[in-house]
């Protein structure tokens, strides 16, 4: 059975690019809700304000778009989590092994499967100010 952590160092760049595959469909999902929230919340709106005809010209509008791309950008998590599965048999061919036994090895190296870690108030502060030095930045550049 070979060495596995020489097998994932000498494909890391596959690995790379799984994990950057589905952490940006993850991205593009995360857009599509964003864009289907919106478009619900201005059908709730024009509910409120009484306004059916409008409202149900929404559903044929801007909801049916929203739904239909946060179902392109399903389709795109699936076929990047297919790639992942893919990618960690062959690992497992290659480790002369079950996929089983492959998977936890790969997935400990997977940045897409970590915990999202919630900023703390420390760090949300300093990159907010790192924005806004940057925009500050930005202006004076464009004024001079």
């Amino acid at each position: 059975m070979a060495d596995t952590d020489t097998i994932l160092t000498t494909r890391t760049a596959e690995l790379e690019t799984v994990d950057h595959a589905v952490m940006g469909e993850v991205v593009g999902v995360a857009h599509a809700i964003g864009d289907l929230r919106k478009a619900l919340d201005a059908l709730e709106g024009l509910l409120g304000e009484r306004q059916f005809e409008k409202a149900a010209a929404s559903g044929y509008q801007e909801i049916a778009s929203a739904f239909i791309f946060l179902q392109r950008t399903l389709g795109g998590l699936q076929s990047a989590e297919a790639n992942r599965h893919a990618f960690i048999s062959s690992i497992a061919e290659e480790l002369q092994c079950a996929y089983e036994d492959a998977e936890p090895l790969v997935e400990a190296r997977l940045q897409c499967l970590k915990p999202r870690q919630e900023p703390t108030g420390e760090k949300l502060a300093a990159a907010k100010a790192r924005l806004n030095r940057r925009i500050g930045e930005m202006a004076a550049s464009d004024q001079g």
